[in-house]
């Protein structure tokens, strides 16, 4: 039959969960989404004569067009179907990170009725699911489709195994140093060190502890340099009195 050309999978899983006279206003619960959420889809729907909407007071009533019928009447037949070269080659496009029904169409090229279709099947032969939020839906494979295709995805240069896993492919390697390399050994100041204009002292030179001795010539060396003009005083007062006494020194 002559499908829409732009059905999407939305559109097919929101045809499937429409039963007779439902209500827009209930609808929502459905989808997982807002209300003007909800009525924009189905809005779209209408749009593609995929649905016919009857609006009085209050109320707001949603069926299925015959053209609607049709097209989930098609998707059914389809879905029964065994899983052709296209399916796989979608299963891997999804399982590679593209997740939205338009990143999938346009990394395969495809024709948006056709993707609508096979994205059907493989989600109701339990290759693939779906989540909707807010107006928006998203896919995932499952654990079935992933063993169907094998796909491994590949890792990033920040996937790489860690260090832990190379000990284990060689257990010689626990007992050796990392070394890191010299621009990486980085030193760390202290606030004070950052603060002050004068250059960090470095870290491997330690503080020489003082001895007793050291600890004795600084007190006579602090003593000597702020005391001896005291000193050098009287002892010219202490001379000059002796020699008076002693009759050197008339006054």
């Amino acid at each position: 039959m002559e499908m829409p050309k732009d059905l999407s999978i939305l559109d097919l899983i929101v045809l499937e969960k429409i039963e007779k006279d439902s209500l827009m206003e209930s609808f929502s619960g459905k989808l997982y989404s807002s209300f003007f959420e909800t009525a924009s889809i189905l809005g779209t729907l209408q749009v593609k004569q995929l649905v016919s909407i009857s609006s009085s007071i209050g109320r707001s009533v949603v069926n299925r067009s015959e053209l609607g019928e049709k097209v989930l009447m098609y998707a059914d037949e389809r879905a029964n179907e065994p899983l052709d070269g296209l399916d796989h080659v979608i299963l891997k496009s999804i399982a590679s990170g593209n997740k939205v029904f338009e990143r999938i169409k346009e990394d395969l090229n495809l024709r948006s009725d056709d993707l609508a279709i096979h994205l059907y099947k493989v989600i109701k032969q339990g290759y693939a699911d779906y989540e909707i939020r807010a107006g928006k839906l998203t896919l995932n494979i499952t654990e079935k489709g992933f063993k169907l295709i094998g796909y491994v995805p590949k890792k990033t240069a920040q996937e790489q195994p860690a260090l832990s896993a190379q000990v284990q492919a060689n257990p010689k390697a626990s007992n050796q140093k990392v070394s890191i390399p010299e621009q990486k050994q980085l030193k760390q100041l202290d606030l004070q060190t950052v603060l002050s204009q004068t250059d960090a002292t470095p870290a491997e030179q330690e503080a020489k502890e003082l001895t007793g001795i050291d600890k004795l010539l600084g007190k006579i060396t602090y003593y000597i340099t702020h005391y001896a003009p005291v000193v050098i005083v009287g002892v010219l007062i202490l001379a000059v009195i002796i020699l008076y006494l002693a009759g050197y020194i008339q006054f």
